[in-house]
């Protein structure tokens, strides 16, 4: 299916973070590597607003693009260039442990290994792209894709994100939609018997003129 025809691709504007909060967080609530933060109890969903607010606080270097329809924001994606994609204050930390609660503990166990695996090459870090769960398969994580290729490449940077890979060959593949976007597998780390944290990268390419 094609995205809508009204939809635009276009910056983030500060009036639009509330929305895009509550849009990663429907569209990540049952995305496993972030379930091991928010849990999946009845409380999980607004753990996972208050993990998604973390990536628009002031103190954040990272952008945002959205993709809107019919004047409402359908889809955001964030990213961050290196070394500030590694960076986290004190302040932030802190925030990120309150989230995790009791799974804190698990939490920085797992995701020390993927910070391990984090390129350390420049690089824009892509941490977030989501989709209204009803639009979803619609084009429009390709249509922002697209945009976010354009801004890498103009700037000569190579693009960096991590998404799973699940045991069963039947679930969606996120792998196949990011590797039929130039993207290959640097590193496959198992988390769990149905799933394993893949990182991926995408060389910069030259514009065509």
């Amino acid at each position: 299916m094609s995205p809508p025809d009204d939809m635009v691709v276009r910056d983030l504007r500060p009036d639009d973070v509330a929305t895009a909060i509550d849009l990663l967080a429907d569209a990540f609530l049952d995305f496993p590597a972030l379930q091991v933060i928010v849990g999946t109890d009845a409380g999980a969903r607004e753990r996972m607003r208050r993990l998604f607010a973390l990536e628009f606080e002031p103190e954040r270097t990272a952008s945002a693009i959205v993709a809107e329809s019919d004047t409402r924001v359908v889809g955001a994606l964030t990213f961050v260039d290196s070394p500030a994609c590694s960076a986290s204050s004190t302040g932030r930390m802190l925030r990120f442990a309150r989230i995790a609660g009791p799974r804190l503990v698990r939490t920085v166990r797992l995701f020390g290994r993927i910070e391990r695996a984090h390129p350390t090459t420049p690089h824009r870090h892509l941490p977030t792209l989501g989709v209204l769960p009803a639009l979803q398969g619609r084009g429009i994580g390709g249509a922002l894709m697209r945009e976010f290729h354009h801004r890498c490449d103009t700037d000569g940077m190579a693009s960096y994100l991590e998404t799973i890979r699940w045991t069963d060959d039947a679930r969606p593949s996120h792998e196949r939609f990011y590797a039929r976007l130039g993207y290959g597998v640097s590193t496959v780390i198992a988390m769990a018997d149905a799933w394993s944290v893949l990182t991926m990268m995408r060389p910069a390419r030259r514009e065509r003129r």
